[in-house]
């Protein structure tokens, strides 16, 4: 006897087909990002409409074309497998989770990753172990974060800002203009503010993920439980720490954790198959997600935590394979047990947390260069005449030599002597993140510089998203060229 199986999704209810529920989920994906560009739109104008738009047709395209030539390479019917593999899921997700300033290039190349490796692979839709938009994400994060798009900027994101805070902020009062800046929690919950595409509407997307729920398009157990693990063990942290409940909040809302929870954490191809395995899946991801928060280089945390993960799930289900639901104490055991292991990791990478001087945006936008803050000022190495100009060459501390000790960025800024007005700003060297810190380098940045003198005290500029410690380094040494030119 002959037996047909078929890999997961394989639902074939009338109501909900694999095409029915992958329909529904590309609807509920485009909402989201309808909602980003019109936040994008009202705030910032046309040009990132238009951005964001070219963002969605180049993801879209890629992965037609990428799985359209695997289709012609295993000799399949292009059409046949088009309906089958769902790239246009792949796409939008992918793209939800990129911020607006990305290249048409990176989310082009990313993509490629996204259906070649994170999917075909491995034998096409129902066999691929990791999330697809999340392989195309750690590509970018990885390999493409210096390649943005240079007049399409947007200021620091809450969670890059918070990462820049160490994580932990105790001054009542300084918590306070720390989220005024973003519009306070409640902004946050409603979403206007920049951050990557899917980083947007909270409120939203929990409204979006409750009709899939409804639906049967997703299991909410798994959303439910992330979201709630985070909360409870940054909960911890803060009472540890002294810290309102506003800090527990923050980690919900920011970062792109609800989107992820809802769109990303709920494939039913990369999580276990049994309840009480997708129940310690998914607080797994809440574990992993605030140990990378509070104790890596990389912010967000969800996608690095999402794919980690699903390399889990094979492994869980061998585990709870068999537990029926008569075996409800062996159940909730494995589920207790695997939280309070959760919570003791938690407590070790938030405890002793340290706030760091934080640089607030001026009232007119950008970072003032001329603050009251005498933190990790740099220092000046040499100071020569050049012809009309004064060339001071400064070390100043970047991300590594903030956290690590690691060595100063070498920074130039030359002022013209007759206007005392900077004339330009030049990276000699950069020891921070490649791909992160050294975005510095690019020119939409540094041209900010130019024009500034001593006298404009309210000066301020944009630091370049997702590095703005290392921003940081220049706004200082420009800051103290200028002093020392003035004396």
């Amino acid at each position: 006897m002959k037996f047909l199986t078929k890999v997961s999704p394989n639902n074939r209810d009338k109501d909900h087909s694999t095409q029915g529920i992958m329909a529904e989920l590309s609807v509920g994906l485009m909402v989201v990002f309808v909602f980003s560009m019109v936040f994008y739109f009202q705030e910032y104008g046309m040009d990132y409409v238009i951005h964001g738009v070219l963002l969605l047709v180049t993801a879209i395209l890629v992965a037609l074309v990428t799985e359209a030539v695997f289709a012609l390479a295993t000799k399949k019917s292009i059409p046949a497998h088009l309906k089958s593999s769902f790239p246009l899921v792949t796409a939008i997700i992918l793209v939800l989770t990129v911020p607006i300033s990305t290249s048409l290039f990176a989310i082009g190349v990313a993509s490629f990753f996204a259906i070649f490796v994170g999917k075909l692979i491995f034998g096409g839709f129902g066999h691929n172990i990791f999330n697809p938009a999340g392989v195309g994400r750690a590509v970018i994060v990885s390999s493409l974060m210096g390649s943005t798009v240079a007049d399409v900027t947007t200021g620091a994101t809450p969670i890059s800002s918070m990462g820049n805070a160490g994580w932990m902020i105790k001054d009542a009062a300084v918590t306070e203009k720390f989220l005024e800046q973003f519009g306070g929690l409640t902004n946050l919950l409603l979403g206007w503010y920049p951050g990557a595409l899917g980083e947007t509407s909270a409120l939203l997307i929990l409204l979006v993920g409750a009709y899939l729920a409804y639906r049967k398009v997703l299991d909410w157990k798994v959303p439910a439980v992330y979201i709630g693990s985070v909360f409870v063990f940054t909960t911890v942290i803060a009472l540890v720490n002294g810290v309102g409940m506003w800090y527990p909040m923050f980690h919900v809302l920011s970062g792109g954790l609800v989107f992820g929870a809802v769109f990303m954490s709920t494939d039913p191809v990369t999580n276990p198959t049994t309840i009480s395995g997708r129940m310690i899946y998914a607080i797994g991801l809440g574990v992993l997600t605030v140990v990378i928060r509070l104790q890596a280089s990389l912010p967000g945390g969800v996608v690095f935590a999402i794919l980690i993960m699903n390399m889990m799930s094979p492994l869980i289900d061998k585990l709870t394979d068999g537990w029926s639901i008569y075996s409800t104490k062996k159940y909730g055991i494995s589920v207790a047990v695997t939280f309070v292991v959760g919570l003791v990791l938690t407590f070790v990478a938030g405890n002793g947390l340290e706030p760091r001087a934080i640089e607030f945006p001026r009232e007119g936008g950008g970072i003032a260069i001329f603050s009251d803050s005498t933190a990790n000022l740099p220092t000046v190495d040499s100071a020569t005449e050049e012809g009309d100009l004064m060339v001071y060459v400064l070390s100043a501390p970047g991300y590594y030599a903030i956290e690590t000790g690691g060595a100063d960025n070498k920074i130039e800024v030359s002022i013209d002597k007759a206007s005392g007005a900077v004339a330009k700003v030049a990276i000699l060297e950069v020891n921070d993140t490649p791909g992160l810190g050294d975005r510095i380098d690019a020119a939409s940045f540094l041209d900010q510089f130019e024009g500034i003198s001593f006298d404009d005290q309210e000066a301020g500029v944009d630091a370049v998203s997702g590095a703005t410690v290392s921003s940081l380094s220049a706004i200082r040494a420009v800051r103290v060229a200028l002093e020392e030119f003035n004396k």
